[in-house]
This record gives structure tokens, sequence and C-alpha cells, in this order.
């Protein structure tokens, strides 16, 4: 409970005041504990920070995954489609969890770069072996062309970093939809088997 209690004080912290601002003494204020009490759950406030970012990180893929999973009988094409629409949906839907996913990936102390990219490879080594299997299966359908699979998830991620930052840059929802609706367009013609 205090474990948990404690991520979500700093989570709040984090977004409010960003990593340099944030001390374990106002955490530790807020939680109702002494300071040297989150010692006994994390290391140091770089490793709370790393859980903070990690559950951030999982949640997003907690509902991608969510999303990909009840599409487990569709095509190919709406797997992958499924994917980019879910992700989003959910920055759509989750603009304090967007805000804060910018402020921590973006916004760090150097000294925090290497752990910060140790823990979004993880979680992106895991949607890339979802999309290692649908690509796969598509290309054993013949609906894909047949590329390195590596090649595939790699312009796939790609394709996900641009839709992000289009978020970024379009406050008008459906400007943003409709350029992720070109782009999913030309991807899409650019890898089917026709």
């Amino acid at each position: 409970m205090t474990k948990n209690k404690i991520k979500e004080v700093a989570y709040r912290h984090l977004v409010e005041k960003g990593y340099e601002r944030t001390t374990l003494s106002s955490i530790a204020k807020e939680v109702g504990i002494k300071t040297p009490s989150i010692y006994a759950f994390y290391k140091s406030k770089e490793d709370l920070f790393i859980a903070v970012y990690k559950d951030l990180l999982q949640d997003n893929h907690r509902h991608i995954k969510s999303s990909i999973d009840n599409l487990s009988n569709g095509t190919v094409k709406e797997k992958l489609y499924q994917i980019l629409k879910a992700i989003c949906d959910y920055h759509l839907s989750e603009p304090e969890k967007t805000a804060a996913y910018m402020k921590f990936t973006f916004f760090l102390p150097p000294t925090l770069n290497d752990e910060v990219r140790k823990t979004f490879s993880e979680i992106e080594d895991m949607l890339s072996q979802m999309l290692k299997g649908i690509f796969s299966e598509g290309i054993r359908q013949g609906v894909l062309k047949n590329q390195p699979i590596d090649d595939l998830i790699a312009s796939f991620l790609c394709l996900m970093d641009g839709i992000f930052l289009e978020l970024l840059y379009h406050s008008q929802e459906e400007k943003f939809k409709r350029r992720v609706e070109q782009t999913w367009s030309i991807y899409w013609n650019g890898i089917y088997n026709d």
C-alpha cells in the first residue's frame, strides 16, 4: 500500500514540478512518512522515477494489447490499424498521462537518459514481439510483401512515433485524425502485397 502511494504521489509531483524540483522529502511528507522510509521501497530518487515511468509505459502498452486481443480473429490490416487507433485513442483520452509521458521522456537530466532508454526499450520489445507475430502472419498469408520482419517492425514503430508527434503539433482532434487516416493509407499501400 505505502509503495503504491509513494509512486502515486511521486507521479503527481513529477508532472507538476518536473524531475529536478521534485524532492523525496516533499513526497514523503504528502504520503505521511519520513523521508528515509522511501528507501525501504526505492534505492534512490532515480529508482523511484524509473518505477513511475515504467508504470506509465506499461499502462500504454496494456491499452494497446487489450485492443489487439479484442481483434484476435481480425485481419492483418485490422490488427495493425487497431494498434495505431489504440495509441491515438489512449493519448486523446489521457491528456494528463500524455503530458507526463512527454515530460518524462524529453525533459530529463542527462544522467537519466540511459535508464529511460533502457526502460523504453523493454516496453518497445514487447510491442515488437506483438508486431512480429502480425507481420509474420501477413507474409505467410501473402497479404504483405515478403520483406524482412525487422524492417517492417522498424517502419511501423517510426509510423507510431510520427503519429505521436502529429498529436503534439495539432490540437484540433479532427485534423489530427484526418492526418492519421492519410498516413495509414499510404503506409498500408506500401506494405500490402497487391
